[in-house]
């Protein structure tokens, strides 16, 4: 498979045609990938006004870390085919300005382990990533914002779920001593992430109706409950 110009061989070839067929198949569009420069390795983009399915993929990722990544976009295709919650930016005067990185956390913290569990069995090599990320988290503790610092602000909420979701993703050897320099740091935003945690623990995300459950016990956990709608894709129902 060529993704950026680059040949990343045959690992995805499969998981690829399968979700391209159902892309066609269940939303009578065409999946497609394409290299971007934005804020995040990989973005899926499903525009209503469009007859496509996009998949951009970072065009800075080495080679080698293509595959990982494309194969977790890969799985937020399927599970949005399979009507996974959604977080949505509240209607009206609930909508805080600022908060989209603080949803997106949110959904990131079950959507994206569930996403790993997928494609476990693929082996695929995600470690320039984790660096990436690592090195990103450490920087930002030597000096953090001071939004970050004080309950009860998006900056807090956005590192308590941070913290969750290098809990569920990074490698213990690595995330132990991180973990306690970011509780050094950033106490309130810590405590707040293992409750965060705990909540998502309870429920786990091995099936559609756990992942809401999970969602709407991390929402709570992270006092977000004006800040991001969850939404029952199979149902359309709004929580």
């Amino acid at each position: 498979m060529n993704v950026n110009g680059r040949d990343i061989g045959d690992v995805l070839d499969g998981l690829h045609e399968e979700l391209a067929a159902r892309v066609s198949d269940e939303a009578d569009r065409e999946l497609v990938v394409d290299s971007f420069d934005g804020d995040s390795f990989s973005n899926v983009r499903w525009a209503d006004e469009e007859d496509e399915v996009l998949i951009e993929v970072h065009e800075s990722l080495p080679t080698h870390a293509i595959a990982h990544v494309l194969a977790i976009a890969l799985q937020h295709v399927r599970q949005r085919l399979d009507a996974y919650p959604e977080v949505r930016r509240p209607r009206g005067r609930q909508a805080a300005r600022g908060a989209g990185p603080v949803r997106t956390m949110l959904r990131e913290v079950v959507m994206a382990p569930e996403a790993e569990d997928r494609i476990a069995p693929l082996n695929l090599d995600r470690e320039w990533e984790v660096e990436q990320r690592h090195a990103a988290l450490k920087e930002i503790l030597r000096a953090p914002p001071s939004e970050w610092t004080r309950d009860g602000t998006l900056g807090n909420q956005f590192a308590a779920l941070q913290y969750a979701r290098f809990e569920f993703e990074h490698p213990p050897e690595m995330w132990q001593s991180l973990s306690e320099e970011m509780e050094k740091a950033l106490p309130i935003a810590v405590a707040r992430g293992r409750r965060i945690v705990d909540a998502v623990r309870e429920h786990g995300w091995g099936s559609r109706d756990a992942c809401l459950q999970a969602l709407l016990a991390a929402r709570q956990a992270a006092g977000m409950q004006y800040v991001a709608w969850i939404v029952d894709r199979e149902t359309d129902e709004i929580h």
